[in-house]
């Protein structure tokens, strides 16, 4: 017999989700699934917040991963009388998901900000302005440029070693030449970041020659 909605089955929908139930449980909590809009939601919730510690540390978590894994965690801990066999099931299903989401965040809290100089490609300027990786992020800070002819914007660039060019966003530059422009993309010696003048919308391979280029060493 197919048990009616509760809290409990919400419970079960996340502990199946993060592939915490034995056969029969799983069995019971996939036949409710099936005619239970709620508990499926919650299903895809666990799910996607599970999947989501696979990442690599590289890669930014949703914001609300962390608030979203600790509630669950708290959740799981108060199921209902019928089915406290299996709450040492529960408890060793919560802290693994905990630890593993602490773990994520201590590690990509504790990535130091790397930083590379961007050199001008004209013998006039040499430095003109910075490559910072943070946070799974290559975010360029341009200095100095000119604004860019009507109808044209500034686009970046990852080049990894003897491969084409990747297009990455474009952008624009204020008065005074600076500009800056985010790449989701992870710092992998060799790699080299470039800027070339681009029609405006962006090119799928580059028109110009780079006027600015930052190396990761």
């Amino acid at each position: 017999m197919i048990r009616g909605h509760d809290e409990s089955m919400l419970e079960l929908a996340a502990l199946r989700a993060i592939g915490a139930l034995e056969h029969d449980e799983a069995e019971l909590i996939d036949r409710h699934l099936a005619d239970c809009d709620e508990c499926q939601a919650e299903y895809a919730r666990s799910r996607a917040a599970g999947a989501a510690l696979a990442f690599s540390t590289t890669t930014p978590p949703p914001p609300e991963l962390r608030d979203r894994v600790l509630s669950r965690a708290v959740r799981i801990t108060r199921v209902r009388p019928w089915y406290q066999q299996t709450a040492w099931r529960f408890a060793a299903a919560a802290a693994v998901v905990v630890v593993a989401v602490g773990s994520w965040f201590a590690t990509h809290e504790q990535q130091p900000e790397q930083r590379w100089a961007a050199h001008c490609t004209a013998p006039v300027a040499a430095d003109c302005g910075d490559l910072v990786a943070s946070g799974g992020v290559l975010r360029l800070d341009a200095r100095g440029l000119e604004t860019p002819p009507a109808g044209k914007v500034y686009q970046a660039w990852v080049i990894h070693p003897k491969q084409e060019p990747i297009p990455e966003p474009t952008f624009s530059v204020d008065s005074s030449g600076a500009g800056s422009v985010e790449i989701a993309a992870a710092p992998t010696k060799g790699d080299i970041v470039a800027v070339t003048i681009e029609p405006t919308g962006g090119s799928k391979q580059p028109t110009s020659k780079p006027l600015l280029v930052a190396t990761i060493e």
